[in-house]
């Protein structure tokens, strides 16, 4: 019997060195794991095109928010700021900014700088990029301008070469298709930190058929 103990001893060993493989595998795996759903969590795709940040999902938002932010959209002018499902939006967690159409079934954000034409057919430059005849204009062919940011804008034209100091100023930038005089800006909506991109189209075409 004596001389199959070194044997044993030898099978005992190898056993227990496998027991430990398998749980260090098993922990680096579970390790892998976690951090791979917490990084998928953090990003989840396209950051903000404002603070290049991580953004979080709409249908975080309380449901009573949501409620209110469909029948803030009912009430704009139609079909051009139809309501839009939350549950395939993305929001900019430092501005409160809603971006429609660009989350994924499997909650994965695809997000550029096109969601402007995206969202309404056009070529779009920055209101603080105007001149101020071209703003006077544009005040008098819309009825009002109220709830637009239209005193803080940056004058660099081309909206994703926006500086960071304009890019956080609430509510969000507005800009203009000098062509249709259409309007696409932020606005915040009422009783909430959260904005919705707001489509205008002009009252009148020309300064002349104002008169």
């Amino acid at each position: 019997m004596a001389a199959y103990t070194p044997d044993i001893e030898i099978l005992g060993q190898r056993t227990i060195v496998v027991v430990i493989l398998s749980f260090v595998l098993l922990l680096a795996m579970l390790v892998g794991l976690i951090c791979f759903a917490h990084l998928r969590g953090r990003k989840r795709g396209s950051t903000s095109p404002y603070t290049k940040q991580p953004m979080s999902l709409g249908i975080d938002i309380a449901i009573s928010i949501r409620t209110h932010i469909e029948g803030f959209m009912a009430s704009l002018p139609q079909p051009e700021n139809e309501p839009f499902d939350l549950m395939k939006a993305a929001v900019c967690r430092e501005t409160g900014r809603i971006f429609p159409h660009c989350v994924t079934p499997a909650e994965y954000i695809h997000l550029k700088w096109d969601f402007l034409s995206k969202r309404y057919t056009g070529k779009y430059v920055s209101w603080g990029s105007l001149t101020e005849t071209q703003k006077a204009t544009l005040r008098v062919c819309h009825e009002s301008l109220v709830g637009f940011q239209t005193e803080m804008s940056c004058p660099k034209p081309l909206p994703n070469e926006i500086d960071p100091y304009y890019a956080l100023i609430k509510p969000g930038p507005l800009y203009v298709d000098l062509s249709s005089k259409v309007l696409l800006g932020w606005k915040v909506v009422p009783g909430t930190d959260f904005e919705v991109l707001v489509v205008q189209k002009p009252h009148f075409e020309t300064v002349e058929d104002t008169i």
